[in-house]
């Protein structure tokens, strides 16, 4: 099979307006928020858009003129015209939309047609196409071919197979022979296995055939080393018929099982999943979907100490490759919801979603940082509600029959209870003044135990969501494993000393790892309880996260902010001068002594039974906070908390300085407001202009949740940053970009672009 990369020279229309753009592009990535829509006041949404994409195709010479057309990261919902002709429709999602067409004609165009609308989800889904578009087709328009390659490994004694399941066709009118030729290559690209099959083909059939493979000195895939195989699957046709067709596709050596006792077991060690959710969308990129982007935002939040990232939708091709290179096990919920909408518009019926499983899981299974599938995220279903039991334990089993070599998960929260549900269970009262006193009603009678059992005997884990405290009841109660699907921020040590405290919980995911658009309070353009702020940068609770994942010499210093009670890392108050703030230090140590210009404040216990936080009240004067952390009477760490001066200088730092055009790489540009010292300034606000030479400014943004700009490339400082991106100019072999600020000495950086 051939494929034809067709991202670029797309035109886009939107309100009668028509301009030129390539692939990836998120129409309402940096769109004005309208407040007054549906949602607006709520979530900060655009309103109700159109987009049509707009593509000459060129010209195939493969006989018949058949060819699939594939859309990755679908952003709206829409159809696709080829020669103005409907050939299918597209729903919001990531994963592949193909579609057959004939291109026998010499002039073809496609079309594409999207719409958007608040009412459609509860977070932002941009406009447009985040993946990317491309046309698959059989060259010399040969009979037959070869498809969806799976390579499950397998470990036996000291060798390691990989056991490659492939669809092969033969749509000629007469049987064929051929030879299945399977080879592994390493990461070196070299050879490290091969083995071929000979095989018949009646006229007509389709059939799955398995190649097992031998692969020599084999490395596994881990978190700490994220090794990575080639597997490239041949058909050729003995009689000489045609090219060889050839699959191709990543793997890595991995193994999972579950013990009902012990949790789970990854390449035969015990592990715990410890992560994130991560949204599709950022605040830099919109809905757009780029290797680099993800790789960014992956690294920093294994940097804070997690293992594992939780995604709602199947991602793009790109966030799991990235996935598999960074070393992060990918826990996916397929669907978002089921026949219970999370929005208006967001549901749609349960059999559509059954039959669209198979091309969520054939992105999926050949991943090795995929680990765990979940049917659908926090739903209602699991209450039996629509006859929700069914429904999931017909896509579990959809599941199991495309890839069983993982575990299968369904999470919901405590449900309000229905007047039905607790009549029941047997409650007498049954109409309650508020949601909590329902709950309660039936916590009493058990009724999330007992309506949530058939869900839960479908799958292999039970997803709880903020749910930790059942964690040990549960262990008491039944023989089943659990996962903290979603767990929130403001229980972070309860959620992982119970996670920890238990065998059968396999782990641990935070409901948020990195503020993304939409989903915001009262007319917030974003969320704004990530362990990442917008711009991918470290908040206290990420901080704190890294002390509660095990991460030793910490001694961080946080204020509690005296008008909101946000924790801040910040020494600057002289509105509160000479009065009582809250100090906290996060701290793996046992003891903190706290000083203030070389004073000391006082010492506090801090370890595990203050939940590793030493908290002291202090009286604000300008200065130095210098905190000094002790594990058993030796120091352990020590930091200092500066008052900053007046913003004087700008600091760039680059992420990633050499950019290759081929991959599509952006240049991320991280902009500090300093003082005089160098010491970064919180509490600065300057509005900040940005140039760049060879190359585009395609995104100048910050962190902050009612964020207002007035120009495309200026942007005021928060928390006295902001972070600028540019796409690189394929012309160029360098791009510098200069960053200026009222009253700040400007500064530079630059950076390498590869062709």
């Amino acid at each position: 099979m051939k494929s034809v990369d067709l991202n670029t020279n797309w035109s886009v229309t939107v309100r009668e307006e028509t301009a030129a753009c390539d692939l990836p592009y998120d129409v309402t990535a940096h769109a004005a928020r309208d407040y007054t829509c549906a949602f607006g006041a709520l979530n900060g949404y655009i309103p109700t858009e159109r987009a049509t994409f707009t593509r000459a195709l060129p010209q195939i010479k493969n006989g018949n003129g058949l060819v699939d057309v594939k859309i990755t990261g679908v952003c709206g919902y829409g159809e696709v015209f080829v020669n103005d002709k409907s050939v299918g429709r597209l729903n919001n999602g990531y994963a592949p939309h193909v579609f057959t067409v004939n291109l026998a004609g010499a002039h073809n165009t496609i079309k594409i047609v999207l719409m958007t609308s608040p009412e459609m989800s509860d977070k932002y889904l941009g406009l447009g196409i985040a993946g990317g578009v491309e046309l698959v087709y059989a060259e010399n328009a040969a009979p037959y071919g070869i498809d969806y390659p799976f390579v499950k490994t397998a470990v036996v004694g000291d060798r390691v197979y990989a056991d490659t399941e492939v669809t092969v066709f033969n749509d000629s009118d007469k049987p064929q022979k051929f030879i299945l030729d399977c080879t592994v290559l390493n990461a070196r690209g070299k050879r490290a296995g091969k083995k071929q099959r000979k095989i018949f083909i009646r006229a007509g059939q389709h059939k799955i055939l398995d190649v097992r493979v031998r692969i020599n000195n084999a490395y596994e895939w881990s978190p700490s080393d994220p090794y990575m195989y080639t597997m490239t699957a041949k058909l050729i046709s003995t009689e000489g018929e045609g090219e060889p067709c050839t699959a191709v596709t990543r793997f890595g050596v991995v193994s999972r099982t579950l013990s009902q006792t012990r949790g789970l077991y990854i390449n035969n060690r015990k592990t715990l999943l410890m992560g994130a959710y991560l949204s599709h969308a950022d605040i830099a990129l919109g809905a757009v979907s780029l290797y680099c982007n993800e790789k960014r935002k992956l690294e920093a939040l294994k940097a804070i100490g997690y293992n594992a990232v939780h995604y709602v939708g199947c991602p793009t091709a790109a966030t799991l490759d990235a996935c598999d290179d960074v070393g992060m096990y990918v826990f996916v919920d397929l669907f978002p919801c089921l026949n219970e909408p999370k929005s208006p518009l967001g549901g749609v019926l349960g059999d559509r979603r059954y039959y669209s499983v198979f091309p969520k899981i054939a992105e999926l299974r050949n991943h090795p940082s995929v680990t765990i599938y979940g049917v659908a995220d926090d739903v209602a279903e699991c209450y039996n509600r629509y006859d929700g039991h069914e429904l999931i334990k017909a896509i579990a089993a959809r599941i199991r029959e495309i890839d069983s070599t993982r575990p299968i998960t369904v999470s919901t929260r405590e449900q309000v209870p229905t007047r039905g549900e607790l009549e029941q269970a047997g409650c007498r009262k049954t109409v309650f003044d508020n949601d909590a006193a329902a709950i309660n009603a039936g916590r009493e009678k058990g009724v999330f135990d007992e309506l949530t059992a058939g869900a839960f005997d479908a799958v292999d884990v039970c997803g709880f969501n903020y749910l930790y405290p059942l964690y040990e009841t549960e262990r008491n109660k039944r023989d089943r494993l659990v996962l903290g699907a979603r767990t929130d921020s403001a229980h972070a040590f309860d959620s992982l000393d119970a996670t920890e405290k238990n065998d059968r919980v396999i782990g641990d995911f935070n409901d948020c790892g990195m503020d993304y658009p939409g989903g915001g309070k009262l007319n917030e353009n974003i969320t704004t309880f990530g362990d990442l702020d917008a711009i991918g940068c470290d908040k206290p609770q990420s901080i704190y996260k890294r002390v509660l994942l095990g991460e030793r010499g910490i001694a961080y210093i946080v204020v509690r902010d005296p008008d909101g009670g946000e924790p801040v890392h910040m020494w600057n108050w002289p509105r509160y001068l000479g009065q009582k703030v809250d100090v906290d230090v996060y701290t793996s140590g046992d003891v903190v002594a706290l000083y203030l210009d070389g004073r000391i404040v006082g010492r506090k216990l801090a370890g595990k039974v203050n939940k590793h936080i030493a908290s002291f009240s202090v009286d604000y004067y300008p200065g130095t906070l210098e905190a000094v952390a002790y594990f058993k009477g030796t120091e352990c760490a020590r930091s200092r908390l500066k008052s900053a001066a007046s913003p004087k200088t700008i600091k760039l730092t680059a992420y990633a300085k050499n950019l290759s055009v081929g991959r599509k790489d952006v240049g991320f540009v991280y902009v500090d407001v300093c003082d005089r010292d160098g010491e970064l300034v919180p509490y600065a606000m300057r509005e900040l202009n940005v140039s760049v030479t060879g190359g585009e400014l395609i995104a100048f943004v910050n962190a902050d949740p009612m964020l207002r700009k007035n120009s495309f490339d200026s942007c005021p400082a928060y928390g006295g940053r902001a972070l600028a991106v540019i796409k690189p100019d394929p012309a160029e072999n360098k791009a510098v970009v200069k960053v200026t600020g009222d009253g700040l000495l400007a500064a530079r950086v630059s950076f390498k672009i590869k062709n």
